[in-house]
């Protein structure tokens, strides 16, 4: 039987409701900018969802385990129930650990877009690639911490297994933890290093660098959690003992989640409220799309996609108003972006083997 919500039980619950509310609300809204404004839902949006996915398995469960004694000490509770409780306390990891192996997928695919340097791609490899490894090692550390997995909840009511020592599943945790802030934080900050080499001003370029940052503050409630793992070893009143460590696993994915659908929605912020431009130069004025990834593709850099895309397009409206760029003339609706070292004559035959400037602007939109 359900027992009535106490304790700390309802804080759990609270916690788990409003951060399953702010990342849903975040998950429809870069749905909607990137499906209807951008027309263009990349790989990381795939992901975003599939971390959304297993966060709302994560909070319902977490939920759940409320009326059947998680926040509550064992010693109030029926004796029935505790297993009943610690089986959703024990459904609630792995299904919080693929949130957010998906989560950080989904934020270092977006990094990777912006990318275009060698260097930054191979520190953004490196962190995800340490991360999911890890990730997936600690996964299966859980799940399979008992034999069988049933024994984690049973050894209570008289049940058979063995499992392994709860230090190696609390240092275990320890090391996730440090991994996680690490990767978080690198993730985090690698957008400011990005956005600073691209041509816009400098107010411009620290909001755009700070609403992609902010999925860094996911690493806040990692940290807070730390204190507290180890109280994952406490078996006699583990359903009570733990609850910090529940709630601040569910601020750190929910956060995750809500921030990173934050950084996409730049463009529907603009087309709401007004719009903004990154300009930035290549050495073309062909402007060749990955697929359906709504990102630009830079191929003097061996084809590599860098940049959010929004609505790329030529410049339109009189020269006067546009000026000159790189010594590229303007005309309506384009630009001719081959400024030829020559005479007066039009004739290509008279100037095929003087000097040829070609030049050009690629503007995209975050």
């Amino acid at each position: 039987m359900t027992v009535t919500p106490a304790d700390r039980g309802p804080q759990v619950s609270a916690v788990a409701g409003l951060f399953l509310a702010l990342s849903t609300i975040g998950i429809i809204l870069r749905c909607y900018c990137r499906l209807v404004v951008v027309k263009a839902f990349g790989l990381d949006d795939w992901f975003a969802l599939v971390a959304w996915v297993f966060f709302t398995f994560f909070c319902g469960f977490a939920i759940t385990g409320v009326h059947y004694g998680t926040g509550q000490h064992a010693a109030v509770l029926p004796p029935e129930d505790i297993p009943i409780g610690l089986k959703w306390w024990w459904a609630c990891e792995p299904v919080y650990v693929l949130s957010n192996m998906a989560l950080k997928l989904s934020i270092s695919i977006f990094l990777l877009r912006l990318a275009v340097t060698r260097s930054s791609r191979i520190i953004i490899f490196v962190i995800i690639g340490v991360v999911e490894l890890y990730s997936a090692f600690y996964f299966f550390l859980f799940v399979l911490q008992c034999r069988p997995s049933s024994y984690f909840w049973t050894q209570y009511t008289g049940g058979t297994g063995t499992c392994v020592d709860p230090k190696v599943t609390v240092d275990a945790t320890y090391a996730y933890s440090a991994i996680s802030c690490v990767a978080d934080w690198g993730l985090g900050l690698m957008p400011i290093v990005l956005i600073w080499h691209i041509q816009m001003d400098m107010r411009t370029k620290i909001s755009v660098a700070a609403i992609l940052s902010v999925g860094a503050i996911a690493s806040t409630a990692t940290i807070i959690r730390i204190p507290f793992v180890k109280d994952l070893a406490n078996i006699q009143d583990f359903l009570y003992a733990t609850t910090d460590v529940a709630i601040w696993s569910t601020v750190e994915t929910g956060i995750g989640i809500a921030a990173s659908a934050a950084a996409t929605l730049r463009p529907l912020f603009k087309a709401y409220f007004g719009s903004s431009r990154l300009a930035g130069n290549t050495s073309s004025n062909n402007w060749p799309r990955s697929g359906n990834s709504g990102y630009v593709q830079n191929k003097a850099s061996g084809g590599e996609e860098y940049g959010l895309r929004n609505n790329v397009a030529p410049v339109t409206g009189d020269a006067d108003e546009r000026g000159q760029a790189m010594g590229g003339k303007f005309e309506s609706g384009g630009w001719d972006s081959q400024s030829k070292l020559r005479g007066g004559s039009d004739d290509e035959a008279e100037w095929r083997s003087g000097i040829m400037k070609t030049s050009g602007t690629t503007r995209t939109e975050l």
